[in-house]
């Protein structure tokens, strides 16, 4: 009950550190400004507990901008590249609609939206889980692609990313387990 009050606490401080947008620079080849912004956590900086397994296990707040013309939808990943079986999968939406500019923290995407399976073998955000004093990196990338729709198949996820990206936006941020 303890722990639950402290990390309420956390979330309300969080809340309470105003509009601040922490903006990832555009990844390389990018077009234009387009940029995936945190208000819980700089570019290439700890993340909070919260945002992990051994926290409340609940995803950020994420926003961004610069959308270049002929984005049809947006696809969005977290891994972390340092986990010991190697790029871990840790969260995973498509078909997130064009007019769809962030989320707020913890929240569901807008509706047709679809978040798959992850790494864990579960539906949705999983926070990062490292063992105790390791740290890693968690790679939040935004893909802007020019289909409406990804279908399951007959290409995995990463297929369809190489076929159908216009551009992408980077978000790292690091978290290191007590």
């Amino acid at each position: 009950m303890k722990n639950n009050a402290i990390y309420v606490f956390i979330l309300f401080f969080l809340g309470a550190c105003g509009p601040y947008k922490y903006a990832a620079r555009p990844a390389a080849g990018s077009e234009g400004e387009f940029v995936l912004s945190s208000a819980d956590f700089r570019d290439n900086n700890l993340m909070p507990r919260a945002f992990a397994c051994d926290g409340v296990n609940i995803s950020p707040a994420l926003k961004w901008s610069g959308v270049p013309s002929g984005v049809k939808s947006f696809i969005l990943t977290m891994r972390s590249p340092d986990s010991a079986s190697g790029d871990f999968l840790h969260w995973a939406v498509v078909d997130i609609p064009v007019t769809t500019s962030g989320v707020e923290r913890n929240t569901k995407f807008p509706p047709n939206s679809r978040e798959l399976k992850n790494d864990f073998a579960t539906s949705g955000y999983s926070g990062p889980c490292p063992p105790s004093g390791a740290s890693y990196r968690c790679v939040f990338t935004l893909y802007a692609v020019d289909a409406v729709r990804f279908n399951d198949s007959p290409a995995p996820l990463d297929d369809f990313l190489k076929d159908h990206t216009l551009v992408k936006a980077v978000l790292t941020g690091i978290y290191k387990k007590r």
